[in-house]
């Protein structure tokens, strides 16, 4: 039985099964990730207070909305064009390596020239000048996680991810004992991506230490960076719109309200390690179809999706303001509505997520750039009519109502080069069994941790009963 599961997660052999497989060890890697990252945010919120921590927040969101420019959309584009064109794999990894080289550099420039201009905060100025270091290696490192996911060798990926966020957390703690500051904290994500980048570099060796002055080529460069810009704009329209509303509060409220929000912010970002990793999963097998075979892989993508989604949406409309006492203390209790707002944002990101990831097999992804900037203009103006005076509340409404507003844009788009229909995609049985787990869970007067495995429990349970189609083609995959 051990053998039959090893071989399961450690073998391709059929489609579903490699959506199922790679969204495993992808999610693993984001869970185990997450969980490392979210152990060291809970220690650091806790030793820094919202003022030190809003402060952190601050700069580390300025400089994840520029880290669009390295990446560029390049990383989408490289497995596509891999997948295609396994005879060109030198010539096309030789030029994107150039390409991100040149925008790291570009990016380190604006980032540091721009600073002042958009943080008021002293120290979080400070900051960023020791976070745009880490922004080197960390980008370097996601692009070399292209190469595992182009060859569906997610294992390997879950496996480096795994170890940098070891040692982010081993790192963090030691140096906020040492030194309880921002400051360390700044250090700690330096240290934890540049020994994780050569971690990574190490394992993909063979493949990328070659001659690279042979392949340059102005025209490669220049055909990568007109398939990617489309995806590199959308990247950091979606940037922008995750990070602006932090920035926005940081401007019109003290920094105590940003480190508030940011525990908002932090635990919804440690549950889109379901969606990025399907995401990620289904891309490699889309990339080898036409448009015309997409249905039967998005449908499944969609069902397993909402599978995932709604008991996760469920739990933390009914559970919100124990998960924030319990996770970041008492300090950050008021923080609570924030959580339940934003959460309707989760189901919508599964969905559109592989959307856009279709979107991108195609090579279609400019289309949705118009309805990008339409919600990011949106979310910008509500967020300046309504967080002066409702602060983050506003802005976690705000950001579930532009999720859904994305999601109906790409479905629309989507329509229009492939045949897909939702009508195969059932969603009873999960509606159903998340409202009596969220009565089961309301009612229970027992721990948090408790209740959420009772509730998880209770949720497959039921589905289990109802016999759900997921749950019997997921049975009948054999080795």
């Amino acid at each position: 039985m051990i053998k039959k599961i090893f071989q399961y997660l450690l073998r391709n052999f059929s489609e579903e099964q490699r959506i199922v497989k790679n969204s495993f060890w992808i999610a693993l890697a984001r869970f185990g990730g997450s969980l490392l990252r979210a152990i060291l945010i809970i220690y650091a919120f806790r030793i820094l207070g919202p003022s030190l921590q809003g402060s952190f927040s601050l700069a580390m969101n300025f400089i994840l909305i520029f880290s669009f420019i390295p990446d560029f959309g390049l990383t989408a584009v490289l497995i596509r064009e891999i997948i295609k064109n396994q005879g060109k794999k030198k010539e096309i990894l030789a030029n994107a390596f150039l390409v991100v080289f040149i925008l790291l550099f570009l990016s380190l420039i604006i980032i540091n020239l721009s600073k002042s201009f958009f943080i008021k905060d002293p120290l979080a100025q400070t900051l960023i000048s020791i976070l745009s270091i880490f922004l080197i290696f960390d980008t370097l490192r996601e692009f070399l996680y292209s190469l595992f996911r182009a060859k569906e060798k997610m294992e390997l990926q879950a496996f480096s991810h795994l170890l940098t966020n070891f040692l982010l957390l081993f790192f963090g703690i030691l140096l906020l004992k040492l030194n309880p500051l921002p400051y360390s904290l700044a250090q700690a994500y330096f240290l934890a991506s540049f020994i994780g980048f050569i971690f990574t570099f190490f394992l993909l060796k063979k493949e990328i230490v070659f001659n690279y002055l042979k392949f340059f080529q102005t025209k490669i460069v220049f055909d990568l960076l007109n398939k990617s810009w489309p995806i590199g704009i959308a990247n950091f329209l979606f940037l922008i719109i995750t990070y602006l509303d932090s920035l926005i509060v940081g401007w019109f409220h003290p920094a105590k309200d940003v480190g508030l929000y940011s525990s908002v912010v932090k635990l919804i970002e440690f549950l889109y390690f379901f969606p990025a990793a399907l995401a990620m999963a289904v891309f490699p097998i889309l990339s080898k179809k036409n448009s015309q075979e997409f249905q039967q892989t998005i449908a499944f993508g969609f069902q397993l999706a909402l599978f995932i989604s709604l008991p996760i949406l469920g739990g933390l409309l009914v559970l919100a303001k124990d998960i924030i006492a319990f996770i970041f203390g008492s300090k950050y209790i008021d923080a609570y509505p924030g959580l339940q707002l934003v959460s309707f944002a989760i189901p919508f990101n599964f969905l559109l997520l592989i959307l856009v990831d279709a979107l991108i097999a195609l090579d279609k992804r400019k289309e949705l750039l118009i309805y990008d900037f339409v919600v990011l203009v949106l979310n910008f103006i509500l967020n300046l009519i309504f967080v002066p005076q409702f602060s983050y509340f506003a802005s976690s409404a705000i950001t579930s109502i532009s999720s859904l507003l994305s999601l109906i844009f790409a479905y629309l788009i989507l329509k229009k080069y492939a045949p897909i229909s939702l009508k195969e995609v059932k969603i009873s049985n999960y509606l159903l069994s998340t409202i009596l787990m969220m009565i089961l869970i309301y009612i229970l007067p027992v721990h948090l941790i408790l209740k959420v495995i009772i509730g998880a429990l209770f949720y497959f349970l039921f589905l289990f009963i109802l016999k759900d189609p997921l749950f019997v083609k997921l049975k009948k995959f054999e080795i």
